[in-house]
């Protein structure tokens, strides 16, 4: 009999240390590991990936410490190790040293915020650029956060004399408050320091968030060969409509496969350009093959100006996920003519509106006669409102009866100039017509001054209500999937 006592299989024990135990001692049965010792290092990976999103950036740190097997696990994983996030006021040098280590040749995710240049910024700088200019050949994405003026200038500036050949995003985010020359005592790179070819250079960048204030246009960078492209909140000041929509015509020509474009100029603004501002703005019409989605965030009129220049056959909507934009019905002219967008799954049609009126007046439009021919020319549109329109007795009321035949959501808010029984018609004709979807929702919030002989009866409820969702309340909205 030996001496030696046999032990049970320790809790942390690797499978081949068991095995080895067990040729040792035939006579003990290993100790089961648990259920979770169990699962396949492929379904682990599933889990912890999972988990981590959202997490503390010390995340992996700490799942590699719960056992021997999760540490062996954890170390094979390199895209759990990928992520740097330096935004304390006193960086882990050595927690970020052994991210870098332990994230093999994976692409890394790059975040520097504020917090290290606020004490001791040049000192912290040196130490960051030492840290992760070796490894530019895997950057993926940068996100630089309110980093001081000057900061972000010399690290823009280092980046662009070298090669990131995975570089896909990079986000610029500087908020007003910051973005002013910094106290910091710090040598010029330049006295004429320009941002216009900082992004050169990055052969697979495709998507760009640009958040820091200008006040002329020709001084943020050149946005090319990308596919998305966001222009943050004040990142332009006041502009007029020319200079704008001139900026979107260069945009579009330098990036001929952007899929993206969003634009937040100037919202603190209460400038809303003049008509004469707005239309007269003699640009030849651009067409660009690839766009799916323009978000503008300005004046309906500066908005639709830049709408009026331009031929965008692939466009869906004029929206975000969570805000759909107005047009006024001078885009008419060029969608019936052009059949500019024909692709486009949702429209807000406006009159010629007062946004600063929470019922502004219904109008007519000088491009009213163009209006039944550009709804013609929408084949794709899922929904359609209309807002502050008078429709002058019908006579310019769109037969969306028999066109539009993928329609599903109808809308008219604050609209005069119909009659609910040619609403009931229009419903009525989609429900019988072959080869038309019926509507889904309809919903119709009267201009506070309609004549009552306008306004829907109980009686119009109630039929609308046997085939759709009908409201007089705006308490539902679309979603993506109404685009499709």
């Amino acid at each position: 009999m030996s001496s030696e006592a046999p032990r049970c299989a320790a809790p942390n024990e690797t499978i081949q240390e068991t095995t080895a135990r067990s040729l040792e001692h035939p006579d003990i049965q290993p100790r089961k590991p648990t259920p979770i010792n169990r699962l396949p290092f492929d379904i682990f990976q599933v889990i912890i990936a999972i988990c981590q999103e959202g997490s503390e950036t010390t995340f992996p740190f700490t799942v590699s410490h719960v056992s021997r097997l999760w540490r062996e696990y954890v170390l094979s994983m390199p895209l759990l190790w990928n992520s740097l996030h330096i935004s304390q006021s006193v960086p882990q040098w050595e927690m970020l040293e052994a991210k870098l280590e332990r994230s093999g040749q994976a692409p890394l995710d790059i975040y520097i915020g504020q917090p290290p240049f606020v004490k001791s910024a040049i000192p912290h700088l040196r130490k960051i650029m030492r840290m992760i200019f070796p490894h530019m050949g895997r950057w993926r994405t940068l996100h630089l956060d309110d980093a001081p003026y000057k900061i972000r200038r010399i690290l823009l500036d280092q980046i662009k004399a070298k090669s990131a050949p995975l570089l896909q995003e990079i986000q610029v985010f500087q908020s007003p408050s910051h973005d002013r020359p910094s106290r910091l005592k710090l040598k010029n790179t330049s006295p004429h320091w320009s941002a216009t070819d900082v992004l050169r250079g990055f052969p697979n960048l495709d998507s760009v968030k640009w958040t820091s204030s200008v006040h002329d246009v020709n001084a943020l960078p050149t946005f090319r060969n990308l596919k998305n492209l966001t222009i943050g909140d004040g990142t332009l000041s006041i502009i007029l409509s020319l200079p704008f929509v001139q900026l979107i015509h260069r945009i579009l020509s330098d990036s001929p496969s952007l899929e993206t474009l969003t634009i937040y100029p100037y919202p603190t603004s209460t400038y809303i350009p003049t008509d004469g501002e707005a239309t007269d703005l003699q640009l030849p019409t651009l067409t660009h093959y690839s766009l799916q989605r323009l978000f503008i965030e300005s004046s309906d009129r500066v908005r639709s100006a830049a709408i009026r220049t331009l031929i965008l056959p692939k466009l869906r909507v004029f929206s975000t996920i969570y805000y759909q934009n107005l047009v006024d019905l001078s885009c008419c002219n060029i969608i019936a003519r052009e059949n500019s967008l024909p692709e486009l799954r949702a429209i807000s049609m406006a009159g010629d509106i007062d946004l600063g009126l929470l019922e502004p007046t219904p109008s007519f439009h000088s491009q009213m006669p163009f209006l039944r021919p550009a709804i013609q020319n929408l084949t794709n549109l899922r929904v359609l409102t209309f807002r502050a329109v008078d429709f002058d007795n019908e006579r310019w009321l769109p037969d969306v009866g028999s066109c539009c035949p993928h329609l599903r959501w109808l809308r008219f808010v604050f609209c005069t100039g119909f009659t609910v029984h040619s609403i009931r018609l229009i419903v009525q004709t989609r429900i019988h017509a072959d080869g038309i979807n019926p509507l889904a929702v309809l919903y119709i919030q009267h201009y506070y001054n309609a004549p009552l002989e306008d306004r829907v009866t109980e009686e119009d409820a109630a039929w609308f209500s046997k085939f759709l969702k009908f409201n007089q309340v705006n308490d539902f909205g679309h979603t993506e999937l109404d685009y499709r």
